[in-house]
């Protein structure tokens, strides 16, 4: 859990006024942690909206997809991208 070390009000404080951020797992695909940090943006303006993030996860499930054996792939993915373009209106 981010900032279990911090009381609610100060990871708050640390998040809005100093640009906290939680730190990207060293193995976590560039491409999410890209976008990652576009949604961390200070300016909320310059942070994708939610049908970008669906183009950008998209794009990185087909990119991901055929990588690796077939024991290894997770349907998961492509269910929760079904189930965040059902909520998508």
């Amino acid at each position: 859990l981010p900032y279990s070390f911090l009381t609610p009000l100060q990871a708050a404080v640390g998040v809005v006024q100093k640009g906290l951020r939680p730190t990207v797992p060293k193995h976590t695909h560039p491409k999410i942690a890209g976008l990652l940090e576009r949604c961390w943006w200070q300016d909320p303006t310059l942070r994708p909206d939610f049908s970008t993030i669906l183009e950008i996860l998209h794009q990185l499930a087909n990119e991901v997809g055929g990588e690796g054996d077939s024991r290894r792939k997770d349907k998961s993915s492509g269910r929760f991208l079904s189930a965040l373009r059902r909520g998508h209106h």
